[in-house]
């Protein structure tokens, strides 16, 4: 019988991050941010659910560097799917926790790639 596990794989000024380990080296990442943080700023090679538990954040989106910029404003128990190459970054407006499973692949079966502008809004905030 398979025992899922956790982990506490990164905790800095944001919050934490863990991975849950599920059957078939799958993996679910639970989050928890501070609010007034960001995390974020790439897309993946895959596709990905994202699910509120509390807390609530803006989600800001692009499907590529040049495309126009859209934001979802989530609660806790929202969901929000971000397609493959999808750059997303998130801006925690209250204490959040939110999990993330990437769909259909393992623990390193994916990547992700950085968007810039969005990479440099985290470093910034980071910073404080």
């Amino acid at each position: 019988m398979f025992m899922p596990t956790i982990e506490r794989v990164s905790a800095d000024a944001r919050g934490e991050i863990y991975s849950v380990s599920l059957p078939g080296d799958q993996e679910l990442m639970l989050l928890h941010s501070w609010a007034g943080s960001l995390r974020g700023g790439h897309s993946h090679d895959v596709s990905e659910v994202v699910v509120l538990l509390t807390g609530a954040m803006r989600y800001y989106k692009k499907m590529s560097a040049d495309a126009p910029e859209t934001y979802e404003l989530l609660h806790g128990g929202d969901v929000s799917f971000n397609q493959k190459g999808q750059f997303h970054l998130g801006e925690f407006v209250a204490d959040t926790w939110l999990l993330e499973w990437k769909i259909g692949t393992s623990k390193t079966g994916w990547k992700n790639l950085d968007h810039a502008p969005y990479r440099e809004r985290v470093r910034v905030n980071a910073a404080g």
